[in-house]
Formats: structure tokens, sequence, C-alpha cells
């Protein structure tokens, strides 16, 4: 995450020398510019970056990995949310299946399934893609978005739109919580393994099917007590799944309790061939060298192999509770069990590990004898030190007999709470509130005396109520805590220490507490900066804070020369309006002055800023641009503007005329306005050129820019216009030029000829 609130989510995808990596938000709020970044794989730079909105706005987050495909050399990614207020017509690229060119980093061809789809309904793609051909040699890519939907699509014709379509599960924005569908599907031998979150009829916590990569129709025979050939594990399917050889291999979580599965599937049937208790899994089995390693939410990594020698002696090692919640400082105790399975009768030692160092357990018994069916238990009672703070750890349990070694994990969640309070000020003499907050932290809930140390002399300091007591649908509660000092508390910022204590645990913060004297004011004009001409006025607002009830008298001082002030009543009486009167012989440019504030024997000053002007013009010209062919002539009109009582006389000039143009005005002295003339020669190289007209009079000066465009004549056509010749002819061909237009198809030679005046 950097301090923009971008997040990568995804794996990096290597690809000839680059890495790929996707970016996205923290969650669908707010928002980040969706985009894949190929970075230098030797040096780590930036070489390229693909945005899923073509203007950079936010929206179309990529959450995982991408796929490629060497044939077409496309890299396909599945991207996220639109942004807020948008469509999938304004972001085409989100809530997408998009072809990238991973050397271009161009968009070569996309679709989005959920046309329309706003930014409320949060139904995006969290699963990678996943691509197969089929026997036929049709090329797909299939993905499961978060309306519980998987998509096939073909991947050489992406913006054909969708193959089949399939709904594994309900719709929802938290696959967390069960809802929606975030897995990425697994594919082998023609067929694609799907799983989700709860169903769309909320009957099963979640699904795992197998489809007909090529057409989506089930594969699995229906289960007993069901109509439709769909496996329903106890808890929601959140990990990738993995295949080999005849079985696939699921992973589920549970976060109402903390638990998950690991189910052994056979590929063709859908049965359950073997199953593993562990805490929640997140992750993605992985089959490396004959063994399948998973992990799970406690931290535990299981390693599996297969057993060629069939079952054999073994415990199962189990806790009764996967949390232990203990407040710091206290006790509680966790029973620990072993099952025997399989003849197993060797005793199991205990023994715990990754225990915090500020927390002890110890066993009774130590030693567990399990045989038979019956569960052979222990009692482990774990302590904490009243420093070991608030907790969130995970601990191992493990025991070990007969050459086996079996673990069970817990989280060791430690009670605390924490203070914070509101810093506080008042004036000699009064008294002052803090709001001291305790927040609960893991579940603690017990009741917090209150007490405060560091108060300044001559101050007191009382708790409302001074024992703090949580309520149940509340993590955290508030002690009003009032501060009260005399007149002879002397002023400053002081640092005041507020103790909770809960049982053996002990808990500070401090608050700042400022101690002022009782009266004093604050100035402030506004604006700070006028701009007025000589012999004008500037007025501005000024307004008086106070906090006493003396007077306040107002001054000016600094004016510029021939400048006078006067104050009188404003809107409210803590205002009054200042009046800055210029006069003609004010000097111009930028002067500071001050507005003096005096009462209650205090004094405070404001500076303010007045910009003073003197007679000036505006000078525009028209047309802004024109086309003059070689040989000819184009004309603009100038106009001067005066303002703040210029009089005077212009002189006009233009400069950055190109070689072979001249410029003639008429007149080239002027109150009001001029017209400029610019002839260019016959040797004059034809381009776009840039020409700057200024005027200066009296002190002032104004400019406006004109550009023209130099261009070859039109060519003879030596065709005859039929027109009457003399002296209108001879007009005509002064004021316009004639183009020759392209012939359109099947029309006459000089049948299509266009006259057109030569400025734009």
């Amino acid at each position: 995450v950097n301090n923009l609130g971008e997040f990568l989510w995804s794996s990096a995808f290597p690809l000839n020398g680059k890495i790929y990596v996707g970016v996205s938000s923290l969650n669908d709020c707010l928002l980040v510019p969706g985009r894949l970044v190929a970075l230098d794989q030797a040096t780590g730079n930036v070489v390229g970056t693909w945005w899923a909105d073509a203007n950079h706005q936010s929206g179309g987050g990529i959450w995982t990995q991408q796929a490629y495909d060497p044939v077409t050399n496309r890299l396909f990614a599945t991207t996220g949310t639109i942004a807020k207020g948008k469509t999938t017509a304004d972001q085409p690229w989100a809530d997408a299946f998009v072809a990238i060119d991973p050397d271009t980093m161009e968009t070569v061809d996309w679709f989005s399934p959920i046309p329309g789809d706003s930014y409320s309904q949060d139904v995006d793609f969290g699963a990678s893609p996943t691509l197969y051909d089929s026997p036929e040699g049709r090329h797909f890519i299939a993905a499961t978005n978060k309306n519980g939907w998987v998509y096939a699509l073909d991947r050489d014709n992406l913006a054909g739109g969708i193959v089949w379509q399939y709904q594994i599960s309900g719709s929802g924005a938290s696959p967390d919580l069960g809802e929606s569908s975030i897995v990425s599907a697994a594919y082998a031998n023609g067929t694609l393994f799907v799983g989700g979150g709860r169903t769309a009829d909320g009957k099963y916590p979640g699904a795992v099917v197998a489809l007909d990569a090529f057409t989506g129709a089930e594969k699995w025979p229906p289960l007993p007590g069901e109509t439709r050939g769909i496996f329903h594990p106890a808890g929601f399917v959140l990990a990738g799944m993995t295949v080999t050889g005849q079985v696939l291999f699921v992973g589920t979580a549970n976060p109402s309790n903390g638990r998950g599965i690991l189910y052994a599937l056979d590929q063709a049937t859908g049965a359950v061939l073997y199953q593993l208790a562990t805490a929640e899994i997140f992750g993605e089995p992985t089959w490396a060298n004959g063994a399948l390693y998973v992990g799970d939410g406690t931290g535990s990594l299981f390693e599996l192999v297969p057993n060629p020698l069939g079952p054999q002696p073994d415990f199962d090692l189990t806790v009764d509770r996967l949390i232990a919640s203990p407040v710091a400082g206290g006790s509680l105790n966790v029973n620990v069990s072993a099952i025997a399975k399989n003849g197993f009768n060797a005793p199991v030692a205990l023994t715990v590990t990754r225990l915090n160092e500020a927390a002890t357990a110890a066993f009774t018994p130590a030693t567990l004898s399990p045989s038979g069916q019956t569960p052979y238990s222990s009692t482990m009672a774990i302590s904490t030190a009243a420093s070991i703070g608030p907790l969130y750890e995970t601990a191992v349990i493990s025991g070990i007999g007969g050459g086996r070694t079996r673990s069970a994990a817990f989280w060791l969640v430690v009670h605390d709470f924490a203070l914070s309070a509101t810093s506080a000020s008042a004036a000699q003499g009064s008294s002052a509130t803090s709001t001291v907050t305790v927040s609960g932290l893991y579940g603690f809930a017990d009741p917090v005396a209150l007490s405060v140390s560091g108060l300044p002399a001559g101050t007191t300091a009382t708790f409302s109520p001074a024992t703090a007591s949580f309520d149940p649908q509340s993590t955290s509660t508030t002690s009003t805590l009032t501060f009260s000092t005399s007149p002879s508390t002397p002023p400053g910022t002081y640092t005041a220490t507020v103790t909770g204590q809960s049982g053996g645990v002990s808990r500070t913060c401090t608050v700042a507490l400022q101690i002022s004297q009782p009266a004093d004011f604050q100035v402030a004009v506004m604006p700070g900066n006028l701009q007025v001409a000589r012999g004008g006025q500037a007025i501005y607002q000024v307004s008086v804070a106070s906090a006493g009830s003396f007077p306040v008298t107002l001054s000016a001082s600094g004016l510029p020369p021939g400048a006078t002030a006067s104050f009188a009543p404003g809107a409210t009486a803590d205002v009054e309006v200042l009046t800055v009167s210029l006069g003609n012989d004010t000097p111009t440019g930028l002067w500071t002055f001050s507005v003096i504030a005096a009462g209650g024997g205090l004094t405070h000053t404001a500076s303010v800023l007045l910009t003073v002007t003197g007679p000036g013009f505006d000078l525009t010209a028209g047309p802004p641009s024109a086309t003059i062919p070689r040989g000819g002539s184009a004309s603009f009109s100038i106009t001067i503007s005066p303002h703040n009582g210029f009089n005077g006389s212009v002189h006009l000039r233009a400069d950055g005329l190109p070689p072979g143009a001249t410029a003639s005005w008429s007149p080239v002295d002027t109150a009001r306005s001029s017209t400029l003339t610019l002839s260019v020669s016959t040797a004059a190289t034809p381009g776009r050129y840039p020409i700057s007209v200024s005027g200066t009079g009296t002190g002032a000066i104004g400019s406006a820019e004109i550009s023209v465009a130099i261009v070859d004549p039109s060519p003879s056509t030596g065709c005859s216009s039929g027109g009457s010749t003399g002296f209108g002819g001879a007009l005509l061909s002064a004021l316009v030029a004639i183009r020759l237009l392209r012939r359109r198809q099947g029309a006459q030679p000089c049948a299509a000829l266009e006259s057109s005046i030569v400025s734009e």
C-alpha cells in the first residue's frame, strides 16, 4: 500500500524479462484508478502501464493474477468495480474480461458480462481467469464474478460475448462472510471445477461443482437427497482448488467459529475421499513432490502424503476452544483431547509452542493415554502477566506419541483496554472539560476506575462517572473530566495524566490542558488584498473577536501617499467597514498598510494589501487567425479599449513576422482602432506563424496574439467560370480566392469550384 490508498493484492506475473502486477484499492470504498503495471525484472523500474479507465479515473481495480496466451501473445485480466456514478458504458474496461498486449500495454479485446453495473452493486471480478482449449481447437477463458456466476468466453473473440454461464452462489459484496464467489476455477481433462459461498437459495453455506468446460453442463451425478450434482461443504469456499491425479482438493472457511475443512473429492463423482479438520483455509492447497501442502488461519502448515499401507494407528488432537481469551494479568483453562484411531494405544506427551513470552501454560495431566473411541482429556491452564497488553496471536499444542506428532492450534486473545482523551482549555478562574474514552480491546468489558494526576497549581479535577462501564452493545465508553482552575493558576500548557485501573491492569493517557488569560481579542481584515484605480475607494470588512467586554478602537497606519481611511459600523456589532479613499495622485503599485486594534490594555494589528492601478488600455485583434496565399494579403481589426481614465494615443507594432511578410497600419497611431494589413511575397515559405500585436502609450502597454497560415496559391484549372468580367469580376477576384474542390465521383471537370474568403 502507498499513501494514495493503492494496494497490490494480485500475485506478480513474470513474462519476458518483465513483472506484471495489478493495482487496486483496500476495498471498493474508496476506489483508486485500476491498472496493470509492467516492471523491468532487472531494475524494478516501471516500463509500461495499462489503465482500466482511458482517462486514468478511479475504478476497474485488478485484484488477482493475470493469465497469458503465448500463441496470441495476449495477457488476460479480470477487472473490478466501476467508479461511483459511472456505468459500464462510461468505463467499458471495468467489471470485464480484458485482453492486453504485454509489449505495448494496449487493450486488444474486452467484454463485460454485466452491462450497466453500478458502483453500489459491487459485482466485480475477484477471481483470476482460467485458460483452456477444447479438442476442436476453440480457445476458452472462464472466471467467476461476485454476482455468483461463472462465465466462459472465446478468448480469441471476447467481444463475441458469453459462450455459457452458470450460477454457483448468491451475490454479495463480502465473500469473507460467505457471500458470492471469488474462487479461481480449476481445469482438468475437459472439466471446470468451480466453488463459491452461500447458495442463492440460502440453503447451503458453500458449493463445489464440476462443469463440462465447453458447454457448462453439470458432470457429477446428484448426491443422495439432491436433484443436482453439486457438493455442499460445511463452510464457504474462499480459496482456489487444486487438481492432481483423480482427486480435487477443496478448502473451506467458517468465520462464525474459525474452523475449516480440507476435502479430498473424487474428480469423477464428487464423493468425499478424505477430510481433515483445520482452522479457516484462505489459501489454495499446493501439490508438490508427491505431497499436498495447505495452511490455515492460525498459521499452521499441513503436509499430507498418500498412505500406500492403508490406515495406520494414529490419534487426533483437539481443543475445546479455538479462541482463548483471558484478560491481561488473568488466566483460563483450555481442554485438550486425544482420540485414538485404528488401534492406537501409546502415551501422548503434551507440549505448547509459539506461546507469547508473557504467558505460561501448564497441562494436567501432561501425558494422555488414548485408546478405543473414548477421548482422553487434559486441562491446559493459561496465565498471563499484567504487562502482556492487548494480544491476538496463535499458539500450537502438540501431542507426541507412538511415532506420531499431531497438533492443534488456538488463538490467544488477551482482553485489554486503552485510554484516550481530548484536549481542554480554560481561562484563569474558569473550568474546562475533556472527554475520556475507554476502548475495550478484543472483547474487554470490565469496569475501569479513573483518576488524574499532574494538575497545575490551583486546579482540581473530577470525573463523571468516576468508574467507566461498558454497554453490552458497545466496545467503548466515555467519562467527562472537568478541570476547575483558580484565578492564580499560571497561564500555560500543561500535560495531565489519566489513569484507568481494572483488576490488576493499569493503563494511562495524557491530556493537554491550556490555561489562558481571561480576556483577549483578535482582529481580521477581509479581503486581505484589493486592486483599486487612483481616485477610487477600497472597502474592507474589519472583524474583532473579543474574549472580554472592553471596547476596542480601530485605526489605520502606513497608508500610501494621498490616501485616507475612515471606519463605520458594519452589519454586526463585531464588524466595522474600513474605507480607504485614494487621491488622483496616489502612486501606483502594491502597498501594505496596517489596521491597529487597541483595547483592554492589548494591541493587535492586521496587515492589509492594496494594489493601486493607473490609466491603461486593453488591445484586441480580430480575426485571431487567417490563411494567406503567397503573393496575397489579409487584414485584421485592432481595437483599443481604455480604462481608468486613459485618453492618450497608442503606437502600434507587429512582431514575429515571417520572412517575406510586411505589415502596414491604418493608422499606426490611434486612440480607438486601426487596421493591420499583412502582405506576403511570392517567395514566402508556407507554414503557420504566430504574430504578436502590441501597443504603447502614456506609460501603458497592451498586446494580443494572432496567427497566419501561408499557403501555396490554388492552381489554375484552365476552365472558364462562365461569369462576367469587368469591374465586378475584378473586384471579386481581389476579395476572394478560387479553391478547386476535389472532384466528386462522376462529376465533370470544372463542375465543382468554390470560392472562399482568404481570411479564416
